[in-house]
């Protein structure tokens, strides 16, 4: 598949695989929405690490507790958690109740959001693996489409290191550990790059203890604050890559105090204070979104745009005596929240309560833009009202650290096969059922063998379809430097 600006005029997705279509329950409320004139601001929101039942506005309490979680503390994940920018959000957009992440951590799953391809189809599955050339990105899409073009990251895995920075007319990388070095085109932000550099060391500096890792909300959001002031009149499209609340997780206020790359076998007497932490970093998040939605009602441009919330994957806090991501496909790695606020809030307040992908994610922004989806995407527009059918069942994939992982999952049962002798120690097979045991604590594969070999076969045939329109994968050693950022922050 290469990049031809033909492939820009054709015709709204297809239909994909049956296995995975098919009409699901949608909206509770709110009218559609249709494509508004002029184009509409678009920013696109990833909050890494971001699970969804640590936002309020889609916290449950679950009959029975994870292991090594006590509900009752700050932080446990469930009602007492407080949001309130984030529901606010909500409010005026569409909740999207049941999204799935593709994969389990950054590099596949943000390729996945981009692209709208699984990641056996885009290739950016390892840590070596570059974000192809021959994929058509949705920033691409709507560069040609006359939109200026924007990318903020705090996350190296979606720097220009890795090819991310497709499409953008800018593209900039926070380095937290040599803010002077930091990668983007010059000049960005519409000032110099000697007074950019100064400015990111200065933040740097002031962001709290050293031993930060990452460029926090904070930074970006001055980053952003900076750059509106001197955006284009075109229509334009923002991507924001916030790091919080991803490890290392810090104490708010800083005050030094926090807890680095967490040991997959540390014990379960940390579950308490390292969800408490983390709980924490959602808070701060919270407020520093807070900050970027009154920036943008100052300047006139909240109401009638489209702001897409989003994580590319979750963090398990030891429900599967675990801590961190991208090594299962448990709910707690890939529900994440996904809240779409519509030009002039159309369908403000509503719950849509079908199954809704990551995937699907730039097939709703250029339906909402009025843009041809591309043939080569494979989600549907999540737009309320759309024709596209939606999807019945969601497909993640895994492949790190020698665990080969891949999941089926419909409106009830999940299932996930992992190859054999996996150093994580999963089962090969395991099946759960998500209404009864949202916490996948009890394997039924024994006891649903049925379930479980219509599962498989709509499994098989989802990984066919992806691994049948694969791109040529693109690779490249990682640098020294490169690893040891990556290490900081626990990969």
């Amino acid at each position: 598949m290469g990049k031809s600006h033909s492939a820009l005029g054709l015709c709204l997705v297809g239909l994909v695989v049956i296995a995975l279509l098919g009409a699901t329950p949608g909206l509770t409320a709110g009218p559609g929405v249709r494509a508004p004139e002029p184009p509409p601001v678009i920013i696109l929101i990833v909050a890494d690490a971001l699970r969804a039942d640590h936002l309020s506005c889609y916290a449950q309490r679950p009959a029975q507790p994870p292991v090594g979680v006590d509900t009752q503390s700050p932080g446990a994940g469930y009602p007492a958690n407080h949001t309130p920018h984030i529901d606010a959000l909500a409010r005026d957009s569409v909740r999207y109740r049941d999204a799935s992440a593709q994969a389990s951590w950054t590099k596949p799953s943000v390729a996945t959001i981009f692209t709208s391809l699984y990641p056996s189809s885009h290739r950016a599955i390892v840590e070596t693996d570059l974000l192809p050339d021959d994929v058509l990105t949705l920033p691409e899409v709507l560069r040609e489409q006359g939109y200026h073009t924007v990318g903020l990251t705090a996350n190296t895995f979606t720097s220009q290191r890795f090819n991310f920075q497709q499409g953008y007319d800018e593209y900039t990388y926070l380095d937290s550990t040599h803010p002077f070095l930091a990668v983007g085109p010059a000049p960005t932000w519409g000032i110099s790059t000697t007074i950019q550099q100064l400015r990111a060391a200065s933040l740097a500096l002031s962001a709290g203890p050293a031993s930060r890792r990452y460029q926090d909300a904070g930074v970006v959001n001055q980053h952003v604050f900076d750059w509106l002031d001197e955006r284009p009149e075109t229509p334009f499209f923002l991507y924001l890559h916030y790091m919080d609340p991803h490890q290392p997780y810090y104490a708010h206020p800083y005050n030094g105090v926090g807890a680095g790359a967490v040991a997959a076998d540390a014990p379960a007497e940390r579950a308490p204070r390292l969800r408490a932490l983390y709980h924490g970093e959602v808070a701060y998040l919270d407020a520093q979104l807070g900050a970027l939605f009154a920036q943008l009602k100052a300047r006139g441009l909240y109401d009638d745009a489209l702001i897409i919330l989003t994580a590319d994957h979750g963090e398990e806090l030891y429900e599967h005596e675990n801590w961190g991501h991208g090594r299962t496909l448990y709910q707690e790695q890939l529900h994440v929240p996904l809240i779409i606020k519509y030009p002039g809030s159309a369908g403000a307040s509503a719950i849509d309560t079908g199954l809704a992908r990551s995937l699907d994610i730039a097939p709703t922004v250029l339906d909402v833009a009025g843009v041809p989806v591309p043939a080569a995407m494979q989600g549907v527009s999540l737009r309320p009202g759309a024709s596209a059918a939606r999807a019945r069942s969601a497909f993640a994939e895994e492949n790190r650290q020698g665990n080969v992982i891949r999941s089926l999952r419909d409106s009830q049962y999940k299932l996930i096969l992992v190859n054999e002798g996996n150093p994580r120690g999963l089962p090969a097979v395991a099946l759960f059922d998500l209404r009864a045991d949202p916490g996948e604590q009890h394997n039924l594969a024994d006891q649903k063998p049925d379930t479980v070999r219509q599962l498989r076969a709509g499994l098989d045939e989802a990984l066919a379809y992806a691994e049948g329109r694969a791109v040529q994968g693109q690779s490249r050693e990682l640098d020294a430097a490169t690893r040891e950022r990556l290490r900081e922050l626990g990969y």
